[in-house]
């Protein structure tokens, strides 16, 4: 089970995850992030199954990477596989490369948004960092950043497993993008943004590029795909854990 804690003795910033340390100071982090790392609440659907869906040698492109747990997770579990992680907000992006520093992992982030198409974006952000979007939402400052074309990325990186967190796009990204090479996939999706008709459109788009549904492991907003039903046989995972 995950257990979120301060460090303490002066370390206030900093919190361990089932043996991941994440430094979250306050800011940029704010204080509802600090207090969902502190109850077990940041991520731990996501990073339950990254360490089992992740497999020695995977190439792992994790989208939207956050403070780098489930990136750091991903490389512990690769062990000699490659991970590359993107995360857009550029105060994140330095907190997640130095918490893979500190957790004495190799993890390449990029501090570059992903999108369709390549070019420069707008990207909103908001308070609480994780719903921080390429998509305008009320009361979020507005940013310019690069972002790289999905399907550039993939063609480069070869990932066979991809976990996904991109706050709406996730419709735009992965119903354009050629998928053969990825074997396992874990997204979660924004029915309030892209309505249920945009989830259904994704698990459809991704049916068709034979990554299928594994409704087992499926909680609340995080879906998992897998291309050869072995995926099944993975714990699910629960809240009360």
């Amino acid at each position: 089970m995950p257990i979120f804690k301060p460090w303490g003795d002066g370390h206030d910033d900093v919190f361990v995850v089932d043996g991941v340390t994440l430094e979250a100071p306050n800011p940029p982090v704010s204080r509802s992030v600090r207090k969902s790392l502190q109850r077990n609440k940041y991520e731990n659907a996501e990073a339950h199954l990254v360490r089992h869906l992740v497999c020695p040698g995977d190439t792992v492109l994790d989208l939207g990477a956050g403070l780098g747990l489930t990136a750091i997770l991903a490389a512990k579990a690769s062990g000699s596989g490659r991970v590359v992680a993107y995360e857009a907000n550029p105060a994140i992006a330095p907190l997640a490369e130095k918490n893979a520093r500190r957790n004495g992992v190799q993890v390449e982030i990029r501090n570059r948004a992903i999108a369709a198409r390549r070019g420069v974006c707008d990207f909103h952000l908001r308070r609480s960092f994780p719903a921080s979007s390429s998509i305008a939402t009320k009361g979020s400052k507005t940013i310019h950043i690069e972002a790289d074309a999905a399907q550039d990325v993939i063609d480069e990186i070869k990932p066979n497993v991809i976990v996904c967190d991109i706050e709406g796009i996730e419709r735009e990204v992965l119903v354009e993008s050629n998928l053969s090479s990825v074997q396992r996939m874990v997204v979660e999706v924004h029915p309030q943004i892209i309505g249920l008709s945009g989830v259904v459109e994704c698990a459809e788009a991704l049916a068709l590029a034979g990554l299928r549904l594994v409704p087992s492991l499926c909680f609340e907003q995080v879906l998992v795909f897998d291309r050869d039903g072995s995926a099944a046989a993975i714990p699910p995972f629960s809240s009360s854990r």
